[in-house]
């Protein structure tokens, strides 16, 4: 049985789909690139932010970064919102004495935590600015364990990419994967999920909170 619960953040926790296709789109106007689509955000969302750009436009330019941070992500952040039941199997989690840690593709966590204003439900939370290797290479899970003092065996990271199940496969942790994000249950499966479910609500017999 576990005793940690380590979640993803974009499209596990929070829906920031509109918001990363309007900042990228955004970006894009601005730079004079070929706008992109709601699908093709969302394939690329669980990438760190220059590899994102890359694949959506084949290159990064050393503008980019700046504008992005100081311009548009204070423009697009009220887009971003919780799922409707995120709250309550937090609380939950909490209730029930679990750890429970963020691993995100995202830098600085602890900020867009602190703007949701779910901080108080996490004993840490680790970015890709915070380990040499994004996901899916299993160094932020690694991490967290550490950091934590559980082992593999005790933790159960929840995410609904492809990337995220090879992230916790690689580090050797049980997985649920979610199909809210749009990964196929047969792509997740594939890439080393333990068990899949279509949502976060619908996976609480699996969280056991």
């Amino acid at each position: 049985m576990h005793n940690t619960l380590i979640y993803d953040l974009d499209l596990t926790l929070i829906d920031s789909l509109e918001a990363c296709a309007e900042g990228a789109n955004l970006l894009a106007e601005h730079f004079g690139l070929e706008k992109k689509s709601l699908e093709q955000i969302r394939i690329a969302l669980s990438l760190p932010t220059e590899q994102f750009w890359l694949s959506l436009w084949g290159k990064v330019e050393p503008p980019w970064s700046a504008y992005f941070f100081n311009d548009i992500v204070p423009k697009v952040s009220s887009l971003i919102k919780l799922y409707p039941y995120t709250e309550e199997i937090l609380q939950a989690g909490k209730d029930k004495g679990y750890l429970q840690a963020i691993a995100t593709n995202r830098i600085n966590p602890w900020h867009d935590l602190a703007k949701l204003n779910i901080a108080k439900y996490f004993d840490t939370a680790v970015g890709s600015d915070n380990v040499p290797r994004p996901k899916p290479e299993p160094d932020m899970l690694l991490t967290i364990l550490k950091q934590l003092g559980v082992d593999a065996s005790r933790a159960l990271f929840v995410g609904d990419s492809v990337s995220d199940m090879v992230c916790a496969k690689n580090a050797g942790l049980k997985s649920l994967g979610l199909l809210q994000g749009g990964s196929s249950q047969q792509d997740l499966l594939a890439a080393g999920a333990s068990v899949v479910r279509e949502n976060l609500e619908a996976g609480r017999d699996v969280l056991n909170c």
